[in-house]
């Protein structure tokens, strides 16, 4: 019977990528917690040499000051490439595991990200405004 259902709808004639581990979200939950995806920064020294980080501190987060956490987004990209790795501390950071999946996956240019709406007062700004930062377009600066 499972046979049969499985030539039924083409399950058997599928053949699936593999996905490799560093492009599977990992998440820590505890508070706050800790959501990465991609290659920390000193796997993407060993890779590609040369890279670019940048690390967005959550006190300028509208939606991280109601929440009363702290924390960041740190960014890690190829000179002048795609991001290759999002790594985030803070409360909900599990929430943005999706979106970094989706940056890192698809070799996003931070260009690419900064010229996406993320909604206001939300976590996901932090991951917006950090890709505006490091497109050179910051919306706020911290310090």
């Amino acid at each position: 019977m499972a046979e049969e259902i499985a030539h039924r709808t083409g399950v058997l004639d599928r053949a699936p990528a593999p996905i490799a581990d560093v492009d599977i979200p990992r998440i820590t939950y505890c508070d706050p917690e800790i959501a990465s995806v991609g290659l920390t920064e000193d796997e993407a020294r060993i890779r590609f040499g040369d890279v670019e980080t940048l690390s967005y501190d959550l006190a300028g987060n509208g939606k991280s000051q109601i929440l009363k956490t702290r924390g960041f987004v740190k960014l890690v990209r190829r000179p002048s490439g795609p991001v290759v790795g999002v790594h985030m501390l803070g409360a909900r950071a599990s929430e943005l595991a999706a979106e970094a999946q989706l940056i890192t996956n698809w070799d996003a240019f931070p260009e690419d990200v900064a010229a996406l709406i993320h909604a206001h007062p939300t976590q996901s700004e932090a991951l917006g405004e950090a890709h505006l930062a490091m497109a050179g377009k910051p919306l706020h600066a911290h310090s």
